[in-house]
Order: C-alpha cells, then sequence, then structure tokens
C-alpha cells in the first residue's frame, strides 16, 4: 500500500490531465505557483484541506477520491453528480430573486400607502444581492467571481448610501456626500491585492 501523499498525488495529476491542462494553468486558477502544484504531483507536498476541497470542487469528485487507490472505474462511485453545481447556480439564482421581489414589493408598498415611488429599493437590492453572492462564495469555496462580487458590493453600496442620504439635503449640500466614493478605491485596491495573495506553503 503507498504513501497516502503518493496517492493524493497520483489522483491530482489524473485529475488535471484529466482536464487538460497544464500545471501553470491549474496554479492560476488556484493562485498558487506552478512549482507549488509540481510539488503537489510529485507527492513532495500535499495541500491543505481547504485547498484539497477547493480543487475536489473543481474536478467535481469527494475526497474519497483522492485518497483511494483503485482504478478509474472503482473510484467512479467518488464522482460528485453532475448536477450539484447546476443546483448550487440555480439556489444562487433563486436568492437574488428573492431579493428583487423584496424590493419590487418595498416599492408597490410604498407607494400604494404613500402614494411616494421609493425606487431605491431597487438601488439597495444591488449591494443586498452582491452580500448573498459573497456569502455563498465563502460557504461554498473559492470561486474566480469572488473579487467581482467583492468590488460590486462596494460600489454599489457606496453609491446606494450616496444617493439614500444626499439626494434629500436641502440647499445643495447632498453633493458633499461624493466623498463616499474615496472609500471605495482603497477598497477596491485591497480586494484586488488580497486575490492576488498566494497561500504560504507549510513543510511537514
Amino acid at each position: 500500500m503507498e504513501p497516502l501523499r503518493i496517492t493524493i498525488a497520483h489522483n491530482l495529476t489524473e485529475l488535471r490531465k484529466s482536464k487538460n491542462l497544464t500545471q501553470g494553468e491549474l496554479a492560476e486558477k488556484f493562485n498558487y505557483s506552478d512549482k507549488s502544484v509540481s510539488k503537489w504531483e510529485h507527492g513532495e507536498t500535499t495541500p491543505d484541506i481547504e485547498t484539497l476541497k477547493q480543487l475536489c470542487d473543481f474536478y467535481g469528485v469527494t475526497l474519497d477520491y483522492l485518497t483511494h487507490e483503485g482504478t478509474n472505474k472503482e473510484k467512479k462511485q467518488y464522482i460528485k453528480p453532475k448536477g450539484q453545481q447546476a443546483n448550487k447556480n440555480v439556489i444562487m439564482a433563486l436568492s437574488v430573486s428573492v431579493v428583487w421581489i423584496l424590493a419590487a414589493t418595498i416599492y408597490v408598498g410604498v407607494q400604494f400607502l404613500n402614494n411616494a415611488y421609493y425606487w431605491m429599493a431597487f438601488l439597495w437590492a444591488m449591494p443586498a444581492s452582491f452580500i448573498l453572492l459573497v456569502i455563498f462564495s465563502a460557504i461554498w469555496g473559492k470561486h474566480p467571481w469572488n473579487t467581482v462580487c467583492i468590488i460590486g458590493l462596494v460600489w454599489t453600496l457606496l453609491l446606494s448610501l450616496y444617493l439614500e442620504l444626499g439626494v434629500d439635503i436641502p440647499n445643495g449640500e447632498g453633493w458633499k456626500f461624493w466623498m463616499l466614493f474615496l472609500i471605495g478605491v482603497p477598497l477596491t485596491v485591497a480586494a484586488i491585492l488580497w486575490s492576488h495573495i498566494k497561500p504560504v506553503e507549510v513543510k511537514d
């Protein structure tokens, strides 16, 4: 029986090749260096458990697949159903839809009760939608769109605050709230830099 590290290394190599990816291409997707991927596949190091989960999600297999020494036919039971990722996408889409339904309900309710048009309900639905996407990304592992969702959340939230706080201020003083957008610049830079941080490997 070969060491677990070698088994994982062999299976990782096999899965990468099944996707027709080079070590460099895989490394870029997970924000690692190609040297790190090479070490994984040669059994020199093993990815941490969080990275292993992300790799499993990417390849559509379970952790048991990576640790199993059997043939591809024997490991077939550890392949996740193809509809699983589709189900996640449907859940995200439904959740975002609920946000916009609530926004429409608030808009209609305010119009009916106060005879006013609260169009800000739809604007607030944008950061609320991004919040949901960020939460789902955190639950289901790293996703290439994580950074985009975070940046979208920052700017739609600032836009909503600017319009909510500044529109009704008399004497034209509301325009001063444009300075809120200055907060978005360092937050955007921080999000981009964070997405480029490569995890530090700990040698066993």
